[in-house]
């Protein structure tokens, strides 16, 4: 299939970054690179749809990289994977036969599958600060975009997704819905909680939101970058340190922050040879200094992966947060980062040294004993109404094409992009009637 073809069948689609970010796949593969990588690394612990689509949909992630590969006139293809998912390891190589495809096999550490972690892992090049993989001339792909991309060749359209449910659960699994279904219909497919005050962490336990209350979490729907559900009891250590105070959290700093900088010197950004120092954002933010300063504005270089707070900091604090907060304050008032774009190679030398290796992680965040449960099938669902948001891309959202009362089948285009706008096609995920078109579609049997 050439180039242009085969963007317009993942545009068709309405395909995007199903790894977390969103990001339209059509703009994404419309490049030329070097290199083109599969992300299959599961970069949060817990979660297990990359692994799943490894294990299960092999030749469709082989088959959509061979095409991606050639679209972008790549001349390496490389698989990475962790050497610990061996079962996943040898039916890749059986998928990829004789093709030009490697595998690339890490070790169990967080965040090998961070975009920017992974290309450095693979190429030798850091991406620049605030940049892009296509900088260093790699375009990166996960593994769980890759099937509905393979899907997307055939003219199928994204209408459902995979997700993990796992924790205080009575069966723990995947399972395979339409886009829009009520994620309280997951918990359920999951034979419900196994306490009788849970929360929610939607996503994965270092990145993931948390949810708690139950009524918020009734209104939570499965879109397109959806990856897991995790139950956990309330009161848990990630409980307690998502819902502290702002204004709690400035006072333990300002008390508290010793400057030690290991929240620097271990972070993955830092190590990738980014100016980004999380104590000095610290020191600036427990001081109430200028926020809009140099030190607050480094903010602005956070990949929220939570390695400060959750293992560097040796008092308890919350970098990430702040973070987070910074740089919401910073981008609401129009701010951006104005120093340096340079890789300083110098601070990569540690690298290796300072991974973080994913059982120290799971012990210190409190969920190793989650680390074991099976991760069983849970089959398909099909919900009688589902909610689908015309926002779950990175971009502006899609623009309705539909109306209440209108008769729609599962594929049917019910959002386009907006004229000469970035975003993604949404479609319908089940046969029925829409019911209502406001921020979301939804649709009813």
């Amino acid at each position: 299939m050439d180039k242009q073809a085969f963007i317009a069948a993942v545009k068709a689609a309405g395909i995007v970054g199903e790894g977390g970010a969103g990001f339209p796949a059509h703009v994404k593969y419309a490049a030329d690179a070097d290199t083109v990588i599969a992300n299959g690394c599961e970069c949060e612990p817990l979660l297990h749809t990359d692994q799943h689509h490894m294990l299960h949909h092999a030749n469709e992630i082989v088959r959509a990289f061979s095409e991606l590969m050639q679209a972008t006139g790549a001349k390496r293809g490389v698989i990475a994977l962790k050497k610990k998912y061996k079962e996943a390891t040898k039916i890749l190589t059986d998928a990829i036969g004789n093709r030009p495809i490697e595998l690339a096999l890490l070790p169990n550490f967080y965040p090998a599958g961070d975009e920017q972690t992974l290309v450095r892992e693979v190429t030798g090049r850091s991406v620049p600060p605030l940049g892009l993989p296509l900088m260093v001339g790699a375009v990166v792909a996960n593994v769980v975009t890759l099937v509905p991309v393979a899907h997307a060749l055939d003219g199928k359209p994204v209408t459902h997704k995979f997700l993990t449910v796992t924790g205080e659960v009575k069966k723990p699994g995947i399972v395979c819905v339409p886009i829009g279904t009520p994620l309280s219909a997951c918990l359920e497919a999951a034979g419900g909680p196994t306490v009788s005050d849970p929360v929610f962490v939607l996503g994965g336990p270092m990145m993931g939101r948390m949810v708690d209350n139950a009524d918020a979490f009734a209104k939570e729907v499965v879109t397109k970058t959806s990856g897991g559900l995790i139950i956990l009891p309330r009161g848990h250590y990630l409980h307690r340190n998502a819902t502290t105070p702002l204004n709690f959290m400035r006072r333990r700093a300002a008390s508290a922050c010793i400057q030690c900088r290991s929240c620097s010197e271990l972070c993955p950004r830092h190590l990738l040879g980014h100016p980004f120092e999380t104590h000095r954002v610290m020191r600036a933010f427990g001081s109430n200094a200028e926020l809009t300063a140099e030190a607050g504005r480094l903010a602005l270089l956070c990949c929220d992966c939570g390695v400060c707070e959750h293992v560097a900091c040796p008092m308890g604090l919350s970098p990430r947060r702040i973070n987070q907060a910074i740089k919401n304050e910073l981008r609401a008032a129009g701010m951006k980062y104005e120093g340096s774009r340079d890789v300083n190679e110098a601070y990569t030398q540690w690298r290796e040294f300072r991974r973080v290796p994913v059982p120290r992680l799971v012990n210190k965040i409190g969920i190793s004993r989650y680390m074991e449960l099976p991760t069983n099938d849970l089959g398909a669902l099909s919900p009688a109404e589902v909610r689908i948001p015309l926002r779950q891309h990175i971009g502006a959202p899609a623009q309705a094409v539909v109306k209440a009362g209108d008769r729609v089948k599962c594929g049917d285009v019910i959002g386009e992009i907006p004229e000469q706008g970035l975003g993604a096609r949404i479609h319908a995920s089940m046969d029925g009637v829409v019911k209502s078109v406001d921020g979301a579609v939804v649709i009813g049997k």
